[in-house]
């Protein structure tokens, strides 16, 4: 089976880089634009699985219009807790303590109020095994799949060898990666994967 994972589209809050998680905001002009030319650019796919947020469903539905879609609460982005919605450069501007103390640290395993990156890994993973058992139990043998930037790099860190590093790895918005992914006793396997 082929999955055609994809970051949504330009959302209100990306150009400024704010940290979105759980906020959900709409996909901006520009970002519509961008996904109405990469749906011209991706191929078909016989059903969507997408994240609730509504960035992700605007994608989905501009990218393969009339596709029978199922939505997936486990594709949502982390929550980001205390940063949400909020930016970088607002923070260390206002010298936001919670923040400096995280960048500070050499590791960390989630955000402050938010979720945590064990508990991310986990929901990411069972909505990414129950979209290829659903596939698969609908005979389909390409799907689409719409998220976000660490949905997306989780689920690269746990089916690949690329590592969550969300400097190097970020995904660019309607970019993505096509993988090949077959099921096994153990759940699915990726077998190969390419970038869009």
């Amino acid at each position: 089976m082929e999955i055609i994972l994809v970051r949504h589209s330009i959302a209100a809050g990306n150009p400024e880089r704010r940290f979105l998680g759980v906020t959900d905001t709409p996909l901006l002009p520009e970002g519509i634009a961008l996904a109405k030319q990469r749906a011209a650019e991706l191929p078909d796919v016989e059903r969507v699985y997408v994240s609730p947020l509504l960035r992700a469903r605007q994608t989905a539905a501009l990218l393969w219009p009339k596709v029978p879609e199922t939505i997936l609460q486990g594709l949502r982005e982390i929550d980001f807790g205390a940063f949400e919605n909020r930016t970088h450069a607002e923070m260390v501007a206002a010298q936001e303590p919670v923040y400096l103390d995280l960048l500070a640290q050499t590791q960390w395993e989630g955000y402050p109020g938010g979720e945590t990156f064990a508990n991310m890994r986990a929901r990411v993973k069972e909505a990414f095994e129950a979209a290829v058992s659903d596939a698969a139990g609908r005979n389909c043998r390409r799907i689409g799949m719409v998220a976000h930037g660490g949905t997306i790099l989780y689920l690269l860190e746990c089916y690949t060898n690329v590592r969550a590093d969300f400097g190097a790895n970020r995904t660019a918005n309607c970019g993505g990666y096509c993988l090949s992914v077959e099921r096994c006793e153990t759940g699915a396997r990726c077998t190969a994967y390419t970038a869009l």
